[in-house]
């Protein structure tokens, strides 16, 4: 929706498309964002409980996997030209990213059951114990 002045001044929402120098633009919608959002929030959550002063990896490759969502999104809609739900792209994409992420570090169970201390444990046991296997999780 665009924001337009009727002849009194009062903003009201129009049902157009946005033009920009003459070219139509559609706009990703709030829930396009937020839902992706959630999962990005969650795997920083994860990586600043899970490993502490380590690299953020599980937040790089959620934010990563969004941006080529949104590419392939943006593909879709100049290929096919027709409007695209971008959640059809979004999702797999961020999920894609972050579960492959827990399963090249065997987190899995951590990651999907929301146990972030379960990876600091495990973390913290195999550098007591001299096992250098970052991220291993049982």
């Amino acid at each position: 929706a665009v924001v337009s002045t009727q002849s009194t001044g009062v903003p009201y929402f129009q049902n157009s498309d946005v033009k920009v120098c003459g070219e139509i633009y559609n706009l990703i919608g709030f829930g396009d964002i937020v839902i992706p959002g959630l999962l990005t929030a969650y795997s920083a959550y994860f990586d600043t409980l899970g490993h502490p002063g380590g690299t953020k990896w599980y937040f790089i490759v959620s934010c990563l996997s969004y941006a080529i969502g949104l590419a392939i999104t943006y593909g879709a809609l100049l290929g096919m030209n027709i409007a695209q739900p971008a959640l059809l792209y979004l999702v797999p994409c961020c999920l894609a990213g972050v579960i492959g992420t827990a399963l090249k570090r065997g987190e899995l169970k951590a990651v999907w059951t929301g146990r972030a201390g379960i990876a600091a444990d495990s973390l913290r046991d195999e550098r007591e114990n001299g096992n250098h296997q970052v991220g291993v999780v049982e």
